[in-house]
């Protein structure tokens, strides 16, 4: 049995982490305009860093920006001067970047409303939301209102007119304006017609391909997209579904609900899985367009006796006829009654009817339990990993059914041969890949080491398919980043400067999840930081946007901050303490090091963890904006020998920071205002801000150009410098954290001075 913690979903309400809070406290001056002549320099460092630990922002302000006299030198004193009005821009710059787009947010919104384009004022309406941060009196705003109502009014036409993608995607927007406001109702409302909505093009796109294929460009045509870049359908992709339902058989279903039943954190039992499943069936049987493939689906009146079956049995299950009988026996009897009714009416083929059963009975529990059929089981054991023997691609199946890469590994042999972002594999060893599942292209690029292939691709502004022969070699899946990318060694591993302020030996470590190589990555990193400088007189421990891994992992990473006390704990079903995490003395190779955690809504999970852990026994201070708020642990049951299922089992609870009430749970229970681990000091990011900082800390790792790179335009390409973030105030949360550690840093010297 595993435990992971790990949210695939989509995080952040509209699309990236938005962190979003007033930074205008955060005005610093000169040293030099006063002076707090009271205070020693190490007394002065001693009080800033309480004030973070304390959540005293104003506080913390003010301390900083008063620095005492008595600096170790003049030479330190200007050091500091420079870096304090460096911090200073980048907080001036980020209050005025915060005013002005408020302000654009709602001039584009009027904008799109008067071009009626609904999904694009939505997406205004929520960016204003967040650039406010208060989501409830955004909502009260004239321009947001009128978007809402326009866009609300929209919803049955779209429907009707089987305009399904836009419908979607304005629904997906009025559920986002909603969240977390004080309109729980309309939230609810909107959330359940999306997840309907949803699930019926996840039902077309997998039935019926070549229709979803005419939405999507229709959806397309709509946005103003160059058609000419949308692909012809397909026509391989037609037959997929049977590849996907292959398989599934009843008694995996059975075994499915027995055990959802009886392990899930909230189960209500077999019931709400039955009329789960129950409910997918009928939503099946109203999608439109997907008779041509479920050709039982095209009668009216079977379709009609197979709904109204369907309704009959859902209906019955809570009749008073069937008090006593055991929920076992009443799912049996419900699958034996499914089984019978779909052999009178529609004939939906049984894989069918078992997988959508399944598919519909997990929707009942919550988004991160799900069945892992024997489609897709090679790709959830090779995710579970941490290594791979392959070429060293991210590689995604496009809506439209292309093999596209999403980015090639630095220094890896995709990388090296010259496979680029953005490449649409069309063959692998002369094989088109046509028709190709994500999986079939797993399969046929991975292979045993040191064994050649040969990827044809397409490339955006290039004729012709181009062919890259590559050797295979085993592929480390890099969780554990520096400051600056140095290259890559012999071996194709990252070389990184750890130092994001060398001269006062400020370390930085960036996580991108927690596997099974992440702990040894940290102490790796440690030791090449130690064996450069001597240990780091402070550490900035990057977890934004990071969506969480291993359970076992995250306990590792604070146990090397944490010298004693409970780490994390959970609990199960019953609300009884189901295990719990001790620090190890011996483990803590990292503590007594100042640490800042930078969080944003990004955060998930395991990070969620480390950042709640660490922050209630005051080992760090959290900068940033709210976590994601996934306090769940998922573990994995067997199902058969060819399928699992992935079970939301416990909730897991933060240290508490006395060490006798109970710790805070994170987890974000729909309604509840308290989620996530809220940061000690806030800071703002703009949607924009977070974008070019996600692009600059991507591209100044690029050895190769990005896919979008216009050389006739924009010249050679030249990888961008990372401290951009810093002088260009791009990022005011990693700015932030850095300026506090260098405040600690100028204590920890005089420290050193006074002990020679």
């Amino acid at each position: 049995m595993t435990y992971r913690l790990q949210d695939s979903s989509r995080l952040g309400r509209i699309g990236l982490a938005v962190a979003v809070v007033a930074v205008a406290s955060f005005v610093s001056h000169s040293p030099a305009s006063e002076v707090q002549h009271e205070l020693t320099l190490n007394e002065w460092a001693y009080k800033v860093w309480d004030a973070g630990i304390d959540g005293d922002k104003s506080g913390m302000q003010k301390l900083i920006k008063l620095p005492p006299a008595s600096m170790t030198s003049p030479e330190a004193a200007k050091s500091y001067g420079q870096c304090l009005q460096s911090w200073n821009q980048t907080c001036l710059s980020s209050n005025e970047i915060m005013e002005q787009a408020q302000q654009e947010a709602i001039e584009l919104l009027d904008k799109a409303i008067e071009e009626g384009d609904l999904t694009e004022a939505l997406k205004h309406a929520v960016a204003y939301q967040e650039l406010l941060q208060q989501f409830d009196l955004a909502l009260e705003h004239e321009s947001v209102k009128r978007a809402v109502e326009l866009a609300d009014r929209s919803i049955d036409g779209l429907i009707e007119a089987n305009d399904l993608m836009q419908a979607q995607e304005i629904l997906y927007r009025l559920k986002a304006a909603h969240e977390d406001t004080r309109q729980v109702e309309r939230f609810e409302s909107y959330r359940d017609r999306y997840e309907k909505i949803a699930g019926q093009l996840q039902i077309l796109r997998r039935y019926d391909p070549e229709d979803f294929h005419g939405l999507y460009r229709k959806r397309a045509e709509a946005r103003g997209d160059d058609e000419s870049k949308i692909r012809a359908f397909n026509p391989s992709l037609a037959g997929r579904w049977e590849q996907e339902v292959s398989g599934v058989r009843v008694d995996m279903l059975r075994s499915i609900l027995d055990t959802a039943a009886r392990e899930h954190i909230d189960s209500g039992g077999w019931l709400p899985l039955i009329e789960g499943g129950l409910l997918s069936l009928e939503s099946l049987a109203t999608t439109p367009m997907i008779d041509d493939t479920l050709v039982g689906l095209s009668d009216p009146e079977k379709v009609e006796q197979w709904i109204k079956g369907l309704v009959m049995v859902r209906n019955a299950l809570h009749s008073e006829e069937l008090e006593g009988v055991s929920q076992r026996e009443l799912s049996r009897a419900v699958i034996d009654e499914v089984a019978f009714l779909n052999a009178e009416t529609v004939m939906l083929p049984n894989e069918v009817l078992w997988r959508e059963f399944g598919d519909g009975a997990m929707k009942e529990l919550d988004r991160f339990s799900e069945v892992i059929w024997p489609y897709d089981i090679e790709d959830f054991d090779r995710q579970m990993q941490g290594e791979f023997i392959g070429v060293g691609v991210y590689i995604e199946e496009s809506e439209l059914g292309d093999i596209r890469i999403i980015s090639p590994l630095e220094g890896k042999p995709a990388a090296l041969a010259g496979i680029r972002s953005g490449d649409i594999v069309v063959s692998v060893n002369g094989v088109s890949t046509t028709g190709w599942s994500l999986r079939d292209a797993v399969r046929q690029i991975t292979g045993p080491a040191a064994t050649e292939v040969t990827l044809g691709v397409q490339r955006e502004g290039e004729d012709g398919i181009s062919e890259y022969t590559i050797t295979r070699d085993r592929i480390r899946m890099h969780t554990v980043k520096g400051w600056e990318f140095e290259g890559v060694d012999e071996e194709g591993n990252p070389d990184w400067d750890w130092f994001i302020d060398s001269e006062r030996r400020i370390g930085y470590i960036r996580m991108t999840g927690f596997d099974q190589q992440t702990y040894g990555d940290i102490l790796q990193a440690a030791s090449d930081m130690q064996e450069e400088q001597g240990m780091p007189s402070g550490l900035i421990l990057d977890l934004r946007h990071n969506p969480g891994g291993l359970l076992e992992t995250a306990v590792n990473v604070c146990n090397l901050f944490l010298e004693q006390g409970r780490i994390v704990s959970g609990e199960d079903r019953f609300g009884e303490a189901s295990f719990h995490a001790t620090a190890r003395r011996r483990r803590a190779y990292l503590s007594g090091i100042p640490v800042v955690v930078l969080i944003n809504n990004g955060s998930a999970s395991a990070s969620e963890i480390v950042a709640g852990c660490l922050q209630a026994h005051e080992a760090a201070i959290v900068v940033g904006s709210r976590s994601f708020g996934k306090g769940s642990v998922q573990t994995v049951h067997p199902v058969t020998d060819n399928a699992k299922l992935k079970l939301t089992t416990q909730y897991y609870r933060l240290p508490s920071p006395d060490g006798i009430a109970p710790g805070r749970m994170v987890h974000k229970v729909p309604g509840h205002s308290e989620w996530g681990v809220e940061p000690d000091i806030n800071v703002a990011m703009t949607p924009e801000q977070i974008i070019e900082s996600i692009e600059i800390q991507r591209d100044s790792e690029l050895q190769n150009p990005p896919s979008d790179w216009d050389e006739s335009k924009s010249g050679p390409w030249k990888a961008p410098e990372i401290t951009q973030l810093l002088t260009e105030g791009i990022d005011p949360q990693l700015h932030t954290a850095l300026v506090i550690l260098q405040a600690k840093a100028y204590g920890e010297q005089s420290n050193l001075a006074s002990s020679r």
